[in-house]
C-alpha cells in the first residue's frame, strides 16, 4: 500500500516538473517564431494557464506579451517593466535580463520619460558587450538612436545610428538600413548636404526592393528637407505627385508642405487651398505648419483679425509641441550617469564619492534652473517679437486711414484745436510757467474732441508715463519741440530724447525724433 502511494506521488511530481518544461518549452517556440502576429496569438492564448506556474515560467511569459506588444503598438505599461527588471536582476539569467532593461527602457520612453529610458538602455549595453550578440546589439541601438532624436541630441543619435547601420549592411538588411540611414539624416538637420544625401540612399534602397508605403514616405522627408533649407521649388517637383495619391487621412504633412511652399514662391492662393486641407485632416504638426502660413498670407492681405487668430492658434499648437520634448532632462541625465560611473571606479581607488554625486546633483539641479529661466526669456522675447509686429501692423493701419482723410477736412481739426481757450493759453505762457493739472486735463479733452481715437490708439502702442503723455499731447496739438520743452520744464534735447525713446518702446526698435512725430501724425 505504502509503495502504491509512493509511486503515485512520484508520478504526480514527474508530471507536474513535465508540464513545467513543457510550457517553457512552448514559449521558447513562440519566442524564435517568425510570424509574429501568430506568435501574439500563441502567448495570448496561454495567459490563464500559466497563471498557476512558477515565477520563471510567469515571467517569460510576461516579458514576451510586453515584447510582442511593442512590437504591434506603444506599449505604456511601467508596473510590468519594473517587475521584469526587479525579477531578472534576481537570476543568473543574463540574457532575459537585458532583454528586460530594453523592454523597460522602450516602455519608459513611450511614456515621455527619457531619464529613465536611458539609464535602462546603457545597463543594456553593458550586459551586452560581455555577451557579444549582434542582433539584440542592432536591436539596441535603433532604439537608442531614436530615443536621442527625440530629444535633440544628434551626435549621439547619430553614433548609433551608425552601429546600427553597420550591422545591417552586414547582415543584407534592406529594412534595417532604411530606418538607420533616415536616423542618421535627422541628425544632419544643420548640414542640408548630408542629410539629403542619406535620404537619397535610403529611397534608393526602397525603390530597389519594391518598398511601395516606404517610397512615399522618403519623398516627404526629402521635399520638407528642401523645404528646411528653403529650396521651395526642389520640394514641390517631389510633392506634386503625392498631392492627390495619399489617402485623406494621411495627406496632411504634404498638405502643410504643399502650403509652405507654395507661400514661398508666391503662390498664396494655392497656400491657402493646401493649408485648409491640413487643418481638416492634419496632425498637431501639420495643423501648426498651416496657421503660420495663413498668419503670414493674412497679413499680406491686411486681415488684421484674421492673423491675429492665426498666429494665436500656432502659438498654442508649438507650446504645446514643445512641452512633450525634454532635451535637456535627458541631457543632464546622460551626463549625470557617465560621470556617476567614472566617480565610483575613482572612489575605489581614493576616497569615498558621496561628496561627488551631491555636488552633480546641485549642478544639475543649478543648470535646469538657468535652462527653464533661458526657456522663459526666449519666450518672453518672441511674444514681444509677435507684439512689435501687430503694433506696426496697426501703425499701417492708421497711416492707410488719415492718408484717405481729406486735406481740408485735416486743417480745419487743426484750426479748431488752436481756437481754443487752452490752446490759447499754452501759446501766452511765460517759459518761467508750466501748465497744472487742470490744464493738462482741458488740453487732453480738446484733443479728444478732435480726434476721438487719439488716446485709445496712443495707450495700445506702449504704456506712457504723465510727462510722456504730456509731450504726445502738444504733439499734436502742433507744438513745435523748443515750446514743448518750455512748457514741461525740459531741455529741448530731454524732449527729442523722449520722442526716439517712445518709439524704441512702441516698436522695438530704434527710431528718431521726428519718427515718432509722424506717429502721433497718424493717430
Amino acid at each position: 500500500m505504502v509503495l502504491c502511494c509512493t509511486i503515485a506521488v512520484v508520478m504526480m511530481v514527474g508530471c507536474l516538473d513535465y508540464g513545467k518544461q513543457y510550457y517553457y518549452h512552448e514559449l521558447e517556440k513562440i519566442d524564435h517564431r517568425q510570424n509574429r502576429e501568430l506568435a501574439r496569438h500563441e502567448i495570448m492564448a496561454l495567459k490563464d494557464e500559466v497563471a498557476s506556474y512558477p515565477d520563471y515560467i510567469k515571467m517569460f511569459h510576461q516579458l514576451l506579451i510586453a515584447e510582442l506588444n511593442e512590437e504591434a503598438t506603444p506599449y505604456r505599461n511601467m508596473d510590468v517593466a519594473r517587475q521584469l527588471v526587479d525579477y531578472y536582476e534576481q537570476t543568473t539569467d543574463r540574457e532575459k535580463l537585458t532583454r528586460s532593461y530594453i523592454i523597460a527602457g522602450h516602455i519608459f520612453a513611450n511614456c515621455n520619460d527619457g531619464p529613465k529610458a536611458l539609464s535602462y538602455y546603457y545597463k543594456a549595453e553593458e550586459l551586452l558587450d560581455e555577451q557579444k550578440d549582434p542582433e539584440m546589439q542592432n536591436r539596441l541601438y535603433s532604439k537608442m538612436a531614436y530615443l536621442f532624436l527625440r530629444h535633440n541630441m544628434p551626435d549621439q543619435a547619430r553614433t548609433y545610428a551608425t552601429r546600427s547601420q553597420n550591422y545591417c549592411w552586414h547582415n543584407k538588411d534592406t529594412l534595417g538600413m532604411i530606418q538607420a540611414l533616415r536616423y542618421i539624416s535627422e541628425t544632419y538637420k544643420q548640414v542640408p548636404g548630408n542629410e539629403l544625401a542619406n535620404l537619397e540612399e535610403a529611397y534608393k534602397l526602397a525603390k530597389q526592393s519594391q518598398q511601395y508605403e516606404l517610397q512615399k514616405e522618403l519623398i516627404i522627408d526629402i521635399a520638407s528637407c528642401y523645404c528646411d533649407n528653403e529650396r521651395y521649388r526642389m520640394a514641390l517637383n517631389y510633392l506634386r505627385p503625392l498631392k492627390n495619391k495619399l489617402p485623406q487621412n494621411d495627406r496632411h504633412r504634404v498638405d502643410a508642405l504643399l502650403a509652405k511652399a507654395y507661400y514661398h514662391i508666391g503662390n498664396g492662393d494655392s497656400a491657402s487651398i493646401f493649408a485648409q486641407r491640413a487643418l481638416e485632416d492634419g496632425n498637431s504638426v501639420s495643423k501648426r505648419d498651416a496657421h503660420e502660413v495663413l498668419a503670414h498670407i493674412a497679413i499680406q492681405q491686411g486681415h488684421r483679425d484674421a492673423a491675429n487668430e492665426h498666429f494665436s492658434k500656432y502659438k498654442e499648437l508649438n507650446d504645446a509641441l514643445n512641452r512633450i520634448q525634454s532635451n535637456e532632462t535627458i541631457a543632464q541625465m546622460d551626463a549625470f550617469y557617465h560621470n556617476q560611473k567614472q566617480a565610483e571606479e575613482n572612489a575605489r581607488l581614493r576616497f569615498d564619492n558621496s561628496h561627488k554625486q551631491n555636488v552633480i546633483v546641485i549642478v544639475i539641479a543649478c543648470l535646469l534652473v538657468l535652462i527653464i529661466l533661458f526657456g522663459t526669456y526666449i519666450q518672453r522675447h518672441r511674444r514681444k517679437q509677435e507684439l512689435m509686429a501687430l503694433r506696426i501692423l496697426q501703425l499701417e493701419e492708421f497711416k492707410l486711414a488719415y492718408e484717405k482723410t481729406d486735406e481740408n477736412e485735416r486743417s480745419q481739426t487743426e484750426q479748431s484745436i488752436q481756437q481754443t481757450a487752452i490752446y490759447q493759453r499754452l501759446v501766452t505762457m511765460e517759459e518761467s510757467d508750466h501748465p497744472n493739472d487742470e490744464e493738462w486735463q482741458a488740453l487732453t479733452d480738446a484733443i479728444n474732441q478732435a480726434y476721438p481715437q487719439f488716446t485709445p490708439r496712443l495707450l495700445s502702442l506702449c504704456k506712457l508715463t504723465s510727462h510722456e503723455y504730456h509731450v504726445c499731447l502738444l504733439l499734436k496739438a502742433g507744438f513745435e519741440p523748443i515750446r514743448i520743452a518750455n512748457l514741461t520744464l525740459r531741455s529741448k534735447a530731454a524732449v527729442s530724447t523722449v520722442r526716439s525713446r517712445l518709439y524704441e518702446k512702441a516698436f522695438g526698435k530704434k527710431g528718431s525724433a521726428k519718427d515718432w512725430d509722424e506717429v502721433i501724425r497718424t493717430l
